[in-house]
């Protein structure tokens, strides 16, 4: 369950390949789907070729997103390109160490990156912002982030003795259930969203009949 919400994770379930595995109806795919935005991996792959193509030539379109969270760890748009060039110099310093200066030891530096299309939101909204530590608001053009959160109980069938009439999944879905959301606002010319870090606030959503 953890590892869902790993950026590396997110750009594999984004294959309709795999989202086939777990989403058998075609109907609730083709609704996840619609949500999803273009992630792509920068290994070796076809697909990771091309990507790493477009992250050099249409650099404003993305951004580079890390195996890691609470803000500050996103690389975006013109500073893409660079921060490429700096993986692989790191890359060449790290072979040149090892007995051949081809040999490759490892993953490459990129490919702890998923490439991830910038999501264009609403930027008419305006709001004021109170931080932490802060006397008054600032009154600024906004966008928020809603977050919707679950909860999910299994229970594993360690002897494997009621998998078969399950089609083989060793474990039973006990509860899983919407429980609540989190919805962080920041102004507009920010591109991080952290709480923790400052970048962004609690807010709370606005209910309106259409």
């Amino acid at each position: 369950m953890q590892l869902a919400g790993a950026k590396k994770v997110q750009q594999v379930l984004a294959d309709p390949k795999w989202l086939e595995r777990f989403v058998a109806d075609e109907r609730e795919r083709a609704q996840l789907r619609e949500s999803f935005t273009d992630l792509y991996p920068l290994d070796d792959s076809e697909e990771g070729r091309i990507a790493l193509e477009r992250a050099y030539k249409e650099c404003d379109k993305f951004v580079l997103k890390p195996q890691r969270e609470g803000g500050g760890n996103n690389v975006y748009r013109g500073d893409i390109p660079t921060f490429l060039d700096r993986l692989d110099e790191e890359d060449k310093a790290k072979a040149a160490t090892t007995a051949s200066a081809d040999q490759q030891t490892g993953p490459r530096g990129r490919e702890g990156y998923i490439l991830m299309s910038l999501i264009e939101s609403p930027r008419d909204m305006e709001q004021v912002l109170v931080k932490a530590g802060e006397a008054r608001g600032t009154r600024a053009r906004v966008i928020s982030e809603l977050g919707i959160y679950g909860v999910v109980l299994l229970r594993e069938d360690v002897d494997g003795t009621a998998a078969a009439a399950r089609g083989g999944n060793r474990a039973e879905l006990l509860v899983n259930e919407t429980v609540g959301h989190l919805l962080r606002t920041k102004p507009v010319e920010s591109d991080e969203g952290g709480v923790a870090t400052g970048y962004s606030v609690i807010d709370s959503p606005l209910l309106v009949s259409p």
